[in-house]
């Protein structure tokens, strides 16, 4: 079962980041925090909103080479509040690759946003591939980047090695402005992917290599780290050690199990009814055949149980079997509030693919609706729902955003306990 922890203070009372210049740590990256010079003018994330990676030029087909990255923000009807563009190009450079599905899953947490990428100029030929890498965390009250920290650069057998060397860099969490958990896979010996935790001036490999190291999305949920896979027996949802771990050789539980030919990225986790345990899920699996689309799991007295799976097509209808036109969902998020869990998700069309949002009020949906699309020669990535101000003791969690944006937005999801 899920349980659900509660947050560590550190987590719910967030300081301020602090302002330096570029510094390098002990693990041989360079870490910049206060980033603003070459970033496209950006306000405040509005709270409540969608957060949206965007990926593509709208002129040069989508492939293996480094894409500029946009942040784009929406409302939860589909309004474009706001877009970001990270430079393609330059010292402050992040871009992401335009065919690895795997890549490019933001998320937000504890008042700031998290965007995985590649230090590679756009255009940079299998970008996927090449140690690169590059973490941004967004100050969600300004907008502004606070930490942008570079990824050790000498392979798996650096000193430090290269987490996801030769491989994909695929999803990040803040749990500060200048610390994060980052997921993927990596190529070469000794084996270098699965989850990382940076603490500020040094990467540690939380995940035990004797274990999953292939894996796609990262979240945390009730205080607890979480992780999607679709490699080896771990087909589904994992929890990661106790909490948020910060020590290596971790093994992970599989919570979820979602059985043979699961692709899972995208996921949220609720406690529907405010008893500390996490009861219902939704995950985003990207198969376009029957079991894709959108999952929904519930906690029953013997474990987790499938309620649905639900392919969404070009119209936006929802069916459970596959057909011409259909597609999976690799973003997910939402939220839940008087037995009402809103879903928002992106398709896996390969470019131009959609936002989308799904309710579910208690019988099988039949029908999505349609926020937003990439538009020609862009790809929609990750999605996130914004928390704009660091979250504060769970004790207190509901009567604080109650008072402060509303109940709808109290239920809205996920990783701050209480």
């Amino acid at each position: 079962m899920f349980a659900c922890l509660a947050l560590h203070s550190t987590l719910s009372r967030v300081s301020p980041p602090r302002m330096r210049p570029w510094a390098t740590g002990t693990a041989g990256f360079v870490a910049l925090t206060a980033l603003s010079a070459g970033l496209a003018a950006a306000g405040p994330f509005g709270a409540g909103n969608l957060v949206v990676e965007q990926i593509g030029t709208g002129t040069s087909t989508l492939g293996s080479g480094a894409f500029p990255i946009a942040v784009m923000e929406y409302t939860t009807s589909g309004s474009l509040t706001q877009s970001i563009a990270l430079p393609a190009s330059g010292s402050d450079q992040q871009t992401d690759s335009g065919s690895a599905t795997s890549n490019g899953y933001l998320n937000f947490n504890a008042g700031y946003l998290s965007v995985p990428g590649y230090n590679s100029a756009a255009g940079t030929a299998s970008v996927a591939s090449l140690n690169t890498k590059v973490n941004s965390i967004f100050d969600a009250t300004t907008g502004a980047i606070v930490n942008r920290t570079l990824f050790p650069t000498g392979g798996p057998t650096g000193s430090p090695p290269s987490p996801y060397s030769g491989n994909n860099f695929r999803s990040s969490i803040a749990t500060s402005g200048s610390t994060f958990y980052a997921a993927g896979t990596a190529s070469g010996t000794p084996n270098t992917g699965g989850a990382w935790y940076y603490d500020g001036s040094s990467f540690i490999q939380v995940s035990s290599t004797a274990s999953v190291t292939n894996i796609r999305n990262i979240e945390i949920y009730g205080g607890q780290l979480y992780h999607s896979s679709s490699s080896g027996s771990f087909l589904g949802i994992s929890s990661l050690g106790t909490g948020l771990p910060t020590t290596t050789g971790i093994t992970p539980t599989l919570q979820i199990n979602m059985g043979t030919g699961a692709s899972p990225y995208g996921f949220v986790l609720f406690d529907t009814n405010n008893d500390s345990t996490l009861d219902l899920a939704y995950i985003a699996d990207d198969r376009t055949t029957a079991g894709g689309g959108l999952q929904k799991w519930t906690l029953t007295g013997t474990g987790w149980a499938n309620s649905w799976a639900l392919l969404v097509n070009s119209s936006n209808t929802l069916q459970p079997t596959a057909g011409t036109g259909f597609a999976g969902l690799r973003g997910l998020t939402g939220s839940y509030a008087s037995g009402v869990a809103t879903l928002f998700a992106t398709t896996t069309e390969l470019s131009n693919n959609r936002l989308i949002s799904i309710i579910d009020a208690g019988t099988t949906p039949t029908s999505a609706t349609g926020l937003a699309t990439a538009g020609s020669n862009f790809v929609f990535r990750g999605v996130d729902i914004t928390n704009v101000a660091p979250v504060p003791e769970p004790s207190t969690y509901a009567l604080a955003v109650i008072g402060a944006v509303g109940a709808g937005y109290m239920a809205r999801r996920r990783r701050r306990g209480g």
